[in-house]
């Protein structure tokens, strides 16, 4: 089902905890084997310790994210399924969540929003990815799963935002 969906990380976006988490693993492992290279085939002196330590480090630092790296590509594919082949249905916001402890770049903080909907009589919440911009609006275009109705992705571009004139 979510073989043939393609996702791609966006660094200058990430949609969630796990994929910040990625980027940074992601990061300090190039640094530190860029660091390795250069200390070590370029022969640039250290003061104390030794080259390959810089290499190890390098090496588990990309170990550790490529854990994270496959399960985020797991849900974002899942989410682009969902986008692509999901069943459209109208939600209504229930909460908004700022997330003053998540920080990325030079980028505010972000927010979730909680959603609820009914599929066949029963009620389901579903909650976003991270959000950018301040969400405004009450309502939210939901696609989900018709075979497991909460398996679900609110659509970020049905949600509405508040303007911040700087």
């Amino acid at each position: 089902m979510y073989l043939h969906t393609h996702y791609f990380m966006d660094p200058r976006r990430p949609a969630g905890r796990l994929e910040i988490v990625t980027i940074v693993l992601s990061a300090l492992a190039v640094f530190f084997m860029l660091i390795f290279w250069l200390v070590y085939v370029i022969a640039i002196p250290m003061r104390s310790g030794e080259p390959w330590m810089l290499g190890v480090t390098g090496l588990l630092l990309l170990f550790a994210a490529m854990p994270c790296m496959l399960i985020a590509q797991f849900q974002g594919r899942r989410r682009e399924w969902l986008r692509c082949s999901g069943f459209p249905v109208q939600g209504r916001v229930v909460r908004v969540t700022h997330h003053p402890s998540v920080s990325y770049g030079n980028q505010r903080h972000p927010w979730t929003v909680l959603c609820e909907y009914r599929y066949e009589g029963r009620t389901y919440t579903a909650r976003s990815t991270f959000l950018w911009d301040e969400p405004a609006g009450s309502t939210a275009k939901i696609f989900l799963d018709r075979d497991r109705p909460g398996q679900a992705w609110v659509d970020p571009k049905s949600l509405q935002y508040k303007i911040n004139l700087r």
